[in-house]
Parts: structure tokens; sequence; C-alpha cells
């Protein structure tokens, strides 16, 4: 039997590991999504103090568009930045998130610098304000923290809603009715938007930027969730795969030659199915492999760990079928042990089962075992020979013996004294059971052929057994 000539296994376990050290060293690219001002701010930052970081300008005019901006390069970079709480939120009704989110957070010290400078720069009373995006209660804190009680403060607090649509107009309306009717000295708020066209109406207004302290402390954050994600998606996992022993009806018990071909054709669908997941592939013996691959790589094949192809590949193509356990850990040896655990589960459960283990402990499973849209499950080798032992009215076994002998001599025509020998039994015998097959059309006489010098002729028969 001719083996499979395979990459060599251990070194490709050490490019993957090499891989997985060259992924986390590489850039990490951060799309920053706001508006022009504070992205222009959080690019310096990061240019200035984040070597590591590549930034991706996303600037808005204003922040409905940051679906649209998402849809068609969130998958550009490996992280996303927004620059407020309003466009994230705004994002996550619209858009599944593929990669680390984070959004720069409403902070009492960005709140208490701006009401700094209106102090020491303006001359608006920051007692007689009017504030959108900040609650009650962070608002109170800021004033307590710079020394001014509650009973001088005469503040108007926007109603915190969900983004939408009409949001900005909203905020907007709210701003402008506080100075013209309640007259306060000025209004704050974190939107650029809302901003710029309260400037344009002449109406005294700051705008809330988040300080450069808070920014490093969420780009920090950020970094952390990316390397957190970079780790889990190369982590090495183990796939360990059994041939299931045959059942006792099995028609592979008893036949050698059967048996070497048909794992064959097992370990080619298995081959095809570590080249999907680029695997490292140890043969273990006869009946057992060993796969290393990544996490993001199986996920991917495997449609997150929810269902696996290889189940029914094997089972539709071969006359077996495979236990399947795979092993995640913090070591490859305790992602191996996983996989063992999990293979020999499936075993106990009765084979053609796939289980996961996590550190070794934990079993989740089974995974679910697909057919490919493209693919129409063909009859299984046993199937075919089951139809035609109920049509003749003989075993399974018969069945299977007479199409080994077909396949191993490269012939479908032979005498009964032929036959004889080879099924292991006397000539009257094979006499009886090919006229069974005869009656219901699995082979007919197609002549006589003398057999020896002398003697009575013997019959012909064309098998039948496709």
């Amino acid at each position: 039997m001719t083996r499979l000539n395979i990459v060599p296994n251990m070194s490709k376990i050490l490019i993957y590991s090499r891989a997985i050290l060259a992924a986390k060293e590489r850039a990490m690219k951060v799309g920053i999504i706001g508006p022009s001002q504070i992205v222009a701010k959080t690019a310096r930052i990061i240019n200035k103090e984040f070597p590591q970081i590549e930034s991706v300008d996303y600037v808005y005019s204003i922040y409905t568009e940051t679906p649209t901006i998402l849809k068609f390069h969130q998958l550009d970079v490996d992280a996303l930045l927004f620059t407020g709480k309003t466009p994230y939120t705004l994002a996550g009704k619209f858009i599944k998130p593929t990669v680390p989110w984070e959004f720069v957070p409403r902070s009492g010290s960005s709140l208490m610098r701006i009401l700094l400078y209106a102090k020491l720069w303006t001359d608006y009373d920051i007692c007689n304000i009017s504030f959108d995006t900040y609650n009650q209660d962070l608002l109170h804190e800021a004033y307590q923290e710079i020394g001014i009680p509650m009973d001088q403060l005469r503040i108007f607090i926007a109603e915190e809603q969900k983004p939408s649509a009409d949001y900005q107009t909203h905020i907007c309306d709210f701003h402008k009715k506080n100075y013209f009717e309640n007259h306060v000295s000025c209004c704050i708020t974190a939107l650029q938007g809302v901003y710029d066209e309260l400037r344009a109406c002449a109406v005294p207004a700051l705008l809330l930027e988040p300080t450069a302290n808070i920014i490093r402390e969420t780009l920090y954050k950020l970094q952390l969730k990316h390397l957190v994600k970079v780790s889990q998606q190369s982590q090495l996992v183990a796939i360990c795969i059994q041939i299931d022993a045959p059942s006792e009806l099995s028609l592979l018990a008893d036949d050698e030659y059967q048996t070497a071909l048909n794992r064959t054709k097992v370990s080619e669908q298995i081959y095809l199915f570590a080249q999907r997941i680029q695997a490292a592939v140890i043969e273990t013996g006869d009946k057992n492999y060993l796969l290393f691959t990544t996490t993001q790589l199986l996920e991917q094949e495997t449609n997150n760990l929810k269902s696996i192809e290889l189940l029914h590949a094997v089972q539709a193509n071969t006359a077996s079928t495979v236990s399947v356990g795979i092993g995640y850990g913090q070591t490859a040896n305790e992602a191996k042990s996983g996989a063992t655990r999990g293979m020999l589960h499936a075993g106990k459960k009765g084979g053609n089962l796939a289980f996961i283990v996590y550190e070794g402990k934990k079993i989740i499973g089974h995974l679910a075992s697909i057919v490919p849209d493209t693919e129409k499950p063909d009859p299984l080798i046993d199937e075919r020979f089951y139809r035609i032992s109920e049509k003749v009215g003989v075993s399974i076994n018969t069945v299977f013996k007479l199409s080994c002998i077909a396949e191993q001599y490269g012939k479908s025509d032979f005498t009964i004294k032929e036959l004889a020998p080879l099924f292991g039994v006397t000539t009257r015998t094979m006499n009886r059971v090919i006229e069974k097959f005869e009656l219901k059309g699995f082979c007919k006489i197609i002549g006589k052929r003398i057999i020896g010098k002398s003697g009575r002729p013997s019959r012909i028969i064309h098998l039948n057994l496709g």
C-alpha cells in the first residue's frame, strides 16, 4: 500500500509557532472613527507614543455616517477606536463587530478640563451651563471636585437617548432653547456637529474633547483586546482522529485486502481535511491520526466549531466512520491530551462523532456532521450490499465476498469451478448460491468453459454487483 508523503510534521509545527510570534509582533492597525479634530488628536498620540500601532483615520461629518464607514472598512483594520460613545452605540445597532471595538469614555477629567478652560479663558458662568452626553451624577461629581456646591448650580442636562437619525437635531434644539429662553451662559457638547451648528447660530458653545490620558488608557485597553484575540486565534489546536472499529456485522472484519484499501480511502479524506485547515499531520499507528493547526483556521472550517464536514466525508466515501477529538490547552501537550480524551469519548458513544475538550477537562459536543451543499450523499458500500442481500435472500457477507473476489482479480467473469475455491465452498454449494443471484438479475450465464483436459464444461457467469 502506498503511503501518502506529507510535509515533515514537526518542522511544520515549528513554523506554526513562529507564525504565531510574528502575528503578535506585527504592527496593529487601528481605525479611528470620529470628527476630524478628535481623530487628528488621537492620531498624533498614536504616532508619538505607540510605535506598535498604525492608525487609519475614518473621519465623518456627522456620527450617522458611522455604520456606512464600518460596512466598507471594518475588515481593513485589526481594531476600531470610536472617539465617543454615540457613534459606538449607533454602529452596534447595525454592524456586527468582527474586530475588537472600543470607545473613548466620557470622563470626569475631560469635564473638569473644559470647565477650567471656561473659567480661565472665557467670561462664561460655569455654574449656568447647558450640557449634553453627561449624566447628572457625573456632572455633580465634577463640580464637587473643583469645590462648587450644588446649591450654586443652575445647569440643564439633556436627557440621554439612544442615537438616532434626528438625535443631533434634538440636542441642538435643546441647547438653543436653554440659551435663548433659559439664558444659560454657554452650552457644552461632546458632539462635533452640534458644536458647529451652535457656533453657526451665534450660540456660545464649547466642545468637550477626551483628554490625552483617557485616549492613552483606551488605546492600551484596545491593544490588550487585540493581543488576546491574536493569542486565541493563533493558539495551537490538536485534533485526534481514530478510525472506528468495524462492528461484528461489518464487511471489513475478515478481509485484510479490503481493510487496507479502505484505510487508504479514509486517509485520503483526513488529508483533504488537513489541507483545508493547513494542519500538520502525524500518523500514530494504523488507525490513528494527530493533527495540529490554529484556532482561527479550524473555526473557519467548522463554522465556529458548530459542525464538521469530515465526519460525513469519511462516512460517505469509505466503508468506515471516525471518532474525532479537538483539544485546546495552554500547551501543545495539554491540547493533545484533551484531543485524545475527546476522541476516546466519541468512540465510547458509538463513533462517527466529534467532541471538544478545553484545558483537558471540559467536554463539549458533539459537533454536527454536515453534508456539503454541493454534494449529494452517496450510498455507503454496506448499504448497497445490504440491498442486494435482501433481494437475493443471502447474507450480506456473501455479497461482500463476491464483490471482494471480483475487485481483487480485476474481473467480473468466472467459472463456477474457479469461483468455488476462492469463495471457500464446494462447487455444488457455489452453484446454489449463484442460482439465487441469477434469479434476481445480479449475475448471468454468459457461456461455458472446459476446465482441464477432460471433464464436464463449467458455466461462465458474469457478476453484476454494482
